[in-house]
This record gives structure tokens, C-alpha cells and sequence, in this order.
């Protein structure tokens, strides 16, 4: 008989731990515009107003003697269930080696899972239909959580001032965000960009820094009227000035010094010589690509910087990053009326695809509806290097899953490959599959698989507009990154 009641009583004391799990969770997780709904449609039960007090700011009434009612329950549970087994079992080592694996198997799944979900999917349901338990639990433990809360102030009592009424980890966060933006309480562009601040605090600046093969920049030995024209030509506001390479970081130019410095040069007496972009540079800063993206946000903010350096690990140039790439990480693309969008693919007309060779394998993919995934490279000119074994020029040409991609253009001195051709010819099997079925194919498959079966005509590499002296020489091909 005692073990009947010892176990009646771990049975009780994990319903009632279910309960202030489930109640404890949709408190946390409460709408107020469902709650505010709730309250006018039932407006004289029990679960109105309790739902008109959260409302009125007053949850920790319901929550702190729920939290310290879950605490006891689950104590109560563990102690029970050890003593049937202690009175089941001999050897006292099994038994409570037994406890721990009961609470694992049955408490975890059920107040982790199913209450926790139970309470944060219905929140309002679950405060309403367990309104009577949380009141009177409320009624009996009030005097009792307000004494530990006295507590708590005189142990820490700084921390007890700023310390948060709920604490959400990322995961509840993200979905308390979701389900905001479901519900219409916070738009979606804002919760957007409160998701946008987690995904960057896990960022590096390697992902989102323009590489080296697209920086634009200027040798010590650039007189200074190449150096505007560059400016001027490509719309940039400051560019590093190289030494004999790339990897060889001088300084960054700024606009504004090379036109002030033309500027007062006009004011000056005849036969003063222009200053040199080495005399106008500034020093540059200098981190590493691994380096997190939120950190050097709040270190650029703080010190009133706008472009980095990035080096790779071996302590070569790896590119640059500017303070408009980090702040785009977080609200979306900027764009001012010097800011000329041109698309990353175009169709054509024989139904092949024009695309940059830094465009992304996943949209790619998205364009022919198929999944492609690598994890060693991130842009479709890194896949068609990866599968050639080289580095691919114009003409090169592969087939991955039916698509085939070939390079049409180059740029730069090092005619480095950034204009490719994209097209889908499903593989042999599935044309005999298709053949075989009398399913039809779906819209988009439909639509591409109307193309010309033919190779498209490589194009004719890109040429640069001339430029004054070595300008033209030194202009790469511009990406869209830099700072306006």
C-alpha cells in the first residue's frame, strides 16, 4: 500500500509539474492582440482576468509561483519515484541509476517537448482552461515568492535590478519573432532585421567582404588625375593604394583628399607639382577574415572607420570590407542615385542563361529547380574551377546535374573569367524516363527544357572602356560592393 501511494504521489506531482510547465511557457510566449481578443469575448471568467493582468504588465504575479510550483513538483516526482524503486529494488545503486533513466525517458519528453509546446502554441487556450489552477496557485504561493524575491535584492541586489523578467535563449527568440510577424504585431521587414542581427553575430567578414580579384586600386606610382579618374569612373569614395602587389597594402585613398589636393593644386603657383597618392593616402586597417562581423561593426562604428583590409591566414590580401557592406548585412542592399543595378543572370533569347561568375550555386540552383550544394565553394565561377581542376578561361565548360555552364568572358590583365553561360540539358536517364511517362513535366521544367539543345556561340571576352595612361590597365572588373 505504501508503494501504491508513494507512486500515486510521483504521478500527481508530474501533472502538476505539466501543468506550471504548460502555463509558465504560454505566459511567456502570450500575444497580447490574441490576448486583448480573448479578454473581449469572455469578458466576466476567471481566464479574462487573468489574461487583463498579464496584459497590465503584471505576468510576474502568475510566473514566479509558477517557476517555484515546477521546482517543487519535479523534486516532489524525482523523490517519489526513487522511493518505490528503493523499496522494489536492493541494491540502492540500481535504484537510483534507474530514477535518473526514468526522468530522462518520461520528464524530458514531457515538460520539454509536449508542455513546452503545448504552452507556446496555445497560449491563450492554455491560460484560459488552466486559469483556476494558476490563480489559486498564485493565491497560495505569492507571500512566499515574495519573500525569496526580497531575497534576491539584498544577495545581488544590482543584478536583481537588471536582471530580465524572462529568459529566452536564440531558438525561442527566433520563433517568438515568427510568430510576432504571424501575427501582425511587429512587420515583417522589422522582424527581418531583428534576424538579421542573430545570423551576423555568427558571420564572418570573409563572407561578405569584396575579394581581391574585384578591388579597385591605385599603385604608389598612379598620378593623381588617374587616381579621380578612377573615382570618378567606378563611383567609389576611397580605394587602397598597392605597392607592387595586391598584397602589399599602403594606404586607402579617399576621395575627398585626392579632390581637395587637385583643388587647392589649381589655387597654387605655377610649377607646384601635384601631390602623390602616397602623400594623400591614409594609413588602413587591417583584420583578419575570421574575424565576426558584428564585432568589427561596433569597432568601425566606435573608432569612425569606413574600409578594412582583410587578410587571409598566411597574411595575404584576401579583400576589403567597408562600412556600407556591414550595415547592408543588416537592413538590406543601400543604394544612392550613383548606384547602377545591374542583375546577376539575364535570359537570353535562345532560352540560355547570361550570368556573373559570382553569383551564388543556390540560386543557381533556384534558377533550373535543382539543389546543388558544395561546401568548399560559394559562387558558380568557384564550381566551374572545382570541376576543371584549373582555372577555368573562356570557353571552359562543364555539366553538373543537367546544367551546363560554360565561361564566355574575362576581364582584368589576368583575363580572369567573370561572365558565364548556363543552360539545362536533362541527363540521359531522365530523357528516357521522360520518354517512358506520360506524367507531364511541371511549368518551370516545361519552360526549360524548351531550349535550343544546340551549344550557345562562346561570346567575345568583355572589353574595358579606354581609360587615360594606365588607368585602363589598372581598372578590374568593378563589382557593386564598395562604398559609395
Amino acid at each position: 500500500m505504501d508503494i501504491l501511494l508513494t507512486a500515486l504521489l510521483a504521478v500527481l506531482a508530474l501533472c502538476l509539474t505539466v501543468v506550471a510547465a504548460i502555463a509558465e511557457t504560454a505566459f511567456t510566449y502570450l500575444p497580447h492582440n490574441e490576448a486583448e481578443e480573448a479578454v473581449e469575448a469572455h469578458p466576466d471568467t476567471l481566464g479574462a482576468r487573468v489574461l487583463q493582468r498579464t496584459l497590465d504588465g503584471d505576468s510576474e504575479a502568475y510566473t514566479h509561483p509558477l517557476r517555484l510550483t515546477r521546482l517543487i513538483a519535479a523534486a516532489a516526482a524525482v523523490l517519489a519515484t526513487m522511493t518505490c524503486l528503493l523499496n522494489l529494488v536492493e541494491v540502492h545503486a540500481l535504484a537510483v541509476v534507474l530514477t535518473l533513466v526514468i526522468v530522462a525517458l518520461v520528464g524530458y519528453p514531457i515538460l520539454h517537448v509536449l508542455a513546452r509546446a503545448l504552452g507556446r502554441n496555445r497560449p491563450v487556450t492554455s491560460i484560459r482552461v488552466l486559469a483556476r489552477p494558476v490563480h489559486y496557485l498564485s493565491v497560495l504561493l505569492s507571500p512566499a515568492t515574495g519573500l525569496l524575491d526580497k531575497l534576491s535584492v539584498r544577495l545581488a541586489p544590482e543584478r536583481s535590478a537588471e536582471a530580465p523578467v524572462g529568459v529566452f535563449d536564440e531558438e525561442e527568440l527566433r520563433e517568438f519573432l515568427d510568430r510576432a510577424s504571424d501575427a501582425e504585431t511587429i512587420e515583417d521587414d522589422e522582424a527581418q532585421m531583428v534576424q538579421s542581427v542573430f545570423e551576423m553575430d555568427d558571420t564572418r567578414i570573409r563572407s561578405l567582404m569584396v575579394p581581391r580579384t574585384d578591388m579597385l586600386t591605385a599603385s604608389r606610382d598612379t598620378p593623381l588625375r588617374e587616381a579621380l579618374s578612377l573615382f570618378l569612373r567606378s563611383g567609389y569614395s576611397r580605394m587602397p593604394v598597392i605597392g607592387d602587389s595586391s598584397d602589399e597594402i599602403l594606404g586607402v585613398l579617399y576621395l575627398k583628399d585626392a579632390m581637395r589636393a587637385f583643388i587647392l593644386h589649381g589655387e597654387a603657383p605655377e610649377g607646384t607639382a601635384l601631390p602623390t597618392v602616397v602623400e594623400l593616402m591614409r594609413p588602413a586597417r587591417f583584420e583578419p577574415e575570421s574575424k565576426r562581423a558584428m564585432d568589427l561593426l561596433r569597432e568601425m562604428q566606435r573608432e569612425s572607420t569606413h574600409v578594412a583590409i582583410i587578410v587571409d591566414e598566411y597574411g595575404g590580401t584576401a579583400g576589403l570590407i567597408t562600412l556600407e557592406d556591414l550595415i547592408e548585412e543588416l537592413v538590406g542592399d543601400i543604394s544612392d542615385e550613383y548606384d547602377h543595378e545591374r542583375p546577376e543572370y539575364t535570359l537570353n533569347d535562345d532560352g540560355t542563361f547570361r550570368l556573373s561568375a559570382r553569383l551564388g550555386i543556390d540560386e543557381l540552383g533556384e534558377i533550373f529547380g535543382r539543389e546543388l550544394d558544395d561546401e568548399d565553394v560559394d559562387t558558380v565561377g568557384g564550381l566551374l574551377a572545382k570541376h576543371l581542376g584549373m582555372v577555368p578561361i573562356v570557353g571552359s565548360e562543364i555539366e553538373i546535374d543537367g546544367i551546363h555552364i560554360r565561361a564566355i568572358g574575362s576581364s582584368g590583365r589576368r583575363h580572369q573569367v567573370d561572365m558565364l553561360q548556363a543552360w539545362y540539358e536533362p541527363p540521359r536517364d531522365e530523357q528516357e524516363s521522360a520518354e517512358g511517362s506520360s506524367e507531364p513535366h511541371s511549368a518551370e521544367v516545361a519552360d526549360i527544357l524548351t531550349m535550343d539543345t544546340e551549344p550557345p556561340a562562346v561570346a567575345e571576352p568583355h572589353a574595358h572602356p579606354d581609360l587615360p595612361g594606365d588607368a585602363a590597365e589598372a581598372e578590374p572588373a568593378i563589382d557593386q560592393h564598395g562604398n559609395r
